[in-house]
């Protein structure tokens, strides 16, 4: 028997389930489950290989709703990235699991009005639909239902005579049976109520934090890259042309957006101008000041004050701040790498002539791809001494990250010591400007450059921003990034929410 949905009883004969979300908010637990069955017995939700002529993607927009409880679906409209499991794209929504993913979050959007997973955690959501949702849209694929008929059978069940009837007798039963321990124990019920109490109050603090972290990074629990007080910034933020354009520092996040220095606050993205800075790159932080290159001049700024101080000429090329040491490498004109005295205003040349691209200095040594010997990964003394090859392979970028090399080739991404040794492909696929810290794997992917993030291990995959861009920053949880089109700044939450630009 179908069942008579209250707000279709307006003279509508039907409705899409978006409009009727949009209209009358979240539905009852009742009216979802009841949706959830018949979108799971329609064959274009089950295996698309059922009726291949509609290959339909679940999605509020295309599901249809009758006045007199009937289900259907409509013209298939372009899957959403929030309706996409995490370790897919649009050109995989054939797999067997991706409608799982997408009738969790079309559960979800039911039940919240809303599409992002940290609503599961701030939201009075039934234990039933949250167990369904959970179970959907689980980060481990392997913990979610294979299929769309695997999950109706467990929607029947949830659903059956034998759940409707314990939820009747069980609220009963608990009456009778503290009313018997009230009477009989009354010492050991105040005990088990202060004890109660406690559980109580770690319940709710868990719930809270559980929600504040998934609010940061929903359906992959990633943290953000680590604040580290001796270099100036991190190690794959140095790969762009023009060095780095964003710097996480202990409370706030620092870019340059082309014309002028920002502050951003991570959690209000609350964006303030702190200063002009045409055209200025190389942007670092080193205990408590910004440092970068504007024009002809290496300059220091303290971003409480805005006041700026020119440390010294500049004559080209790339700044960095490494272990506690300030570099200028002359990439434009000599070639040489000099030493510079952050108070005293003095650069020291270091070495003869080279070329290095990709340039990380760890333990007063150089790390380096050399494009004179055929793009090999290299390190040598400050000065050049020692010499060697690390890989005798061709490497697009590398960068470091907890005492490992993470390098590019063009066919996938290699980690490997300091010294070479254990050489491991982490992954196979082309990718670029690999950027690694504790919150993963950051990467430029194949030829379509989107961002892609990948675990430590390489066994999970996930598209941050899935249009081309040219290069990216990371700066805390925050990750800032050129659009590959009109070289416009963006920047989008690490898991993937609050795309914008940078100066919305």
């Amino acid at each position: 028997m179908n069942k008579k949905f209250k707000f279709l009883r307006n003279g509508k004969s039907e409705c899409s389930l978006a409009g009727i979300i949009a209209e009358y908010g979240p539905l009852r637990d009742g009216e979802i489950i009841y949706i959830i069955k018949k979108l799971c017995s329609l064959p274009e939700m089950q295996n698309t290989d059922v009726d291949s002529s509609r290959k339909v993607f679940p999605h509020p927009e295309n599901i249809i709703i009758s006045a007199d409880g009937n289900i259907s679906t409509a013209d298939n409209t372009p899957p959403q990235p929030a309706y996409l499991p995490p370790e897919l794209t649009q050109a995989d929504i054939s797999a067997p699991g991706a409608k799982v993913y997408a009738m969790g979050i079309l559960m979800l959007y039911m039940v919240t009005g809303k599409e992002t997973k940290d609503e599961i955690g701030s939201q009075n959501i039934s234990r039933t639909l949250r167990s369904l949702i959970q179970r959907c849209t689980a980060f481990d694929p392997n913990e979610r239902f294979r299929d769309t008929k695997e999950l109706l059978s467990a929607v029947k069940r949830e659903s059956g005579f034998g759940k409707k009837a314990l939820k009747i007798l069980l609220p009963a039963l608990s009456v009778i049976l503290i009313a018997a321990l009230l009477f009989f124990f009354g010492r050991e019920g105040l005990l088990r109520g202060g004890i109660s109490g406690e559980e109580a109050g770690y319940v709710s603090g868990f719930s809270e934090g559980f929600r504040q972290g998934f609010s940061d990074a929903p359906g992959i629990g990633l943290t953000p890259a680590s604040f580290d007080a001796r270099n100036g910034n991190l190690s794959g933020n140095f790969i762009p042309d023009n060095g780095p354009f964003a710097v996480g520092a202990e409370d706030d996040v620092f870019y340059l957006d082309g014309e002028n220095l920002c502050r951003m606050q991570p959690y209000t993205q609350q964006i303030e101008i702190i200063a002009a800075a045409p055209g200025a790159d190389s942007l670092q932080y080193h205990k408590g000041r910004l440092y970068y290159r504007k024009g002809e001049n290496l300059c220091r700024m303290n971003p409480e004050t805005a006041m700026e101080e020119i440390i010294c000429e500049s004559p080209g090329g790339q700044f960095f701040i490494f272990e506690d040491v300030f570099y200028l490498y002359d990439s434009i004109g000599t070639g040489y790498l000099y030493g510079i005295d952050p108070d005293k205003g003095t650069l020291t040349q270091l070495n003869g002539a080279a070329k290095y691209n990709c340039l990380n200095i760890v333990g007063g040594q150089l790390y380096y791809i050399s494009p004179d010997n055929g793009n090999c990964l290299c390190r040598s003394d400050i000065d050049g001494g020692n010499l060697s090859v690390i890989s005798s392979g061709s490497y697009e970028s590398l960068c470091i990250y907890n005492g490992s090399i993470y390098a590019a080739d063009g066919e996938g991404l290699i980690r490997m010591d300091l010294n070479g040794g254990n050489p491991a492909a982490i992954i196979s696929c082309p990718l670029s400007s690999p950027n690694v810290s504790d919150g993963g794997i950051f990467y430029i992917s194949g030829k379509g450059r989107v961002l892609e993030w990948m675990s430590l291990d390489g066994k999970t995959r996930y598209t941050v921003v899935d249009s081309e861009i040219s290069s990216f920053n990371i700066a805390g949880q925050w990750i800032f990034y050129r659009d590959f089109n009109d070289g416009l700044l963006c920047r989008i939450h690490n898991s993937g929410k609050y795309n914008t630009k940078a100066a919305d």
